[in-house]
């Protein structure tokens, strides 16, 4: 990280200056580890993050510079809008490991799609099951299929969760084959995600019809 440009001292974040409090021109668009004075890592301190995020907030919030002149609003309207983008990157695991797995020469979620083969005769059981729920209603049977299908889910979701981080810590080199198997899990993980929100859906309907 450089130095303020205002008053020399170290900056902690790419957006202001701690010290003086000058906003600062930022070209491009920064790292959400950047903006944040981290370096990349897949494990991130959500409670740290969170304390760093509302005291880089402070020097950036857009009403504490209602009153300045254009081009001083325009800068803290757009490092309110990057501080609040890389939070939600890096807060999120998935998000943050996508990221990762971009920002290292890695395919992204378009270019790989395959999911860990082992975890694909899974997937074909919890699918069956998902669509027996469906078609059996809101009856107990079907409660019960579908209580018992979020336990397996949940448990594989933290399972692939586990797998992933150690794909991911230590980083990979740039370009690994490494990378190739943290999106296979990390599309594992996804698939897991939207099959949970599509059971809680489904559980939704089935209370709001008895």
């Amino acid at each position: 990280m450089s130095d303020c440009p205002r008053c020399g001292a170290p900056l902690a974040t790419p957006l202001a200056c701690g010290a003086c409090g000058a906003l600062l021109e930022v070209e491009g668009a920064p790292s959400p580890f950047g903006v944040f004075g981290l370096e990349p890592t897949y494990d991130v301190d959500a409670g740290a993050l969170r304390r760093k995020l509302l005291e880089l907030a402070r020097l950036v919030h857009p009403d504490y510079f209602a009153t300045a002149g254009e081009t001083t609003r325009g800068r803290a309207e757009r490092a309110s809008a990057l501080l609040h983008q890389a939070f939600e990157i890096l807060s999120d695991e998935l998000a943050r490991a996508d990221w990762l797995i971009t920002a290292l020469g890695g395919p992204r979620e378009g270019e790989l799609r395959d999911m860990p083969q082992a975890f694909l005769l899974e997937v074909l059981e919890w699918n069956e099951a998902l669509v027996e729920a469906r078609t059996e209603g809101a009856t107990d049977a079907a409660r019960a299929r579908l209580q018992a299908l979020a336990s397996d889910l949940t448990s594989a979701r933290r399972e692939a969760l586990q797998r992933l981080r150690s794909r991911l810590s230590p980083l990979p080199a740039l370009g690994s084959d490494a990378l190739r198997e943290a999106r296979r899990e990390l599309n594992a993980l996804r698939y897991l995600q939207r099959t949970l929100e599509q059971i809680e859906a489904l559980r939704l309907e089935q209370a709001a019809s008895r």
